[in-house]
């Protein structure tokens, strides 16, 4: 389907398309994200980048009686930076998961990876919400 009948199918639908400039851009797991309707969205796009420090995160979070966020906080992206977290790398570690569930070969492996990927969907929500209200950890 070329761009302008994908253009005029969205619009008669009344939807938005899927958004190909962030895909386009490199970012394809935060465009994945953006595109599902029901998703929190960030206030300010530069938020998604945003780096907070990892354990003021888990603080934060347990002190909110979070702990299965926290959990996932701990380890979630930290093989691109160890110190500190942002929601972006939240939101690929979610998506890696789900590319990870392909490759799942048994029933308590899919299981895992969708309750852990279920988690981090929710730590990036939480997080979503607190950048939008200006409660993100510094």
């Amino acid at each position: 389907m070329n761009r302008a009948m994908e253009s005029r199918r969205t619009q008669d639908e009344g939807q938005q398309a899927f958004p190909l400039e962030d895909a386009a851009r490199g970012d394809v797991s935060m465009a994945r994200w953006e595109a599902q309707p029901w998703r929190r969205q960030l206030q300010v796009p530069r938020a998604h980048e945003q780096r907070v420090a990892r354990g003021a995160l888990v603080d934060a979070l347990l002190s909110e009686g979070c702990s299965v966020e926290a959990d996932v906080a701990r380890f979630a992206g930290a093989m691109e930076d160890r110190a500190s977290i942002s929601i972006g790398q939240v939101v690929r570690f979610a998506d890696g998961l789900r590319l990870r569930l392909t490759q799942a070969r048994s029933d308590d492996e899919v299981l895992q990876l969708a309750y852990l990927r279920r988690n981090a969907e929710e730590l990036a929500e939480r997080m979503i919400d607190w950048a939008n209200t200006g409660r993100l950890p510094a």
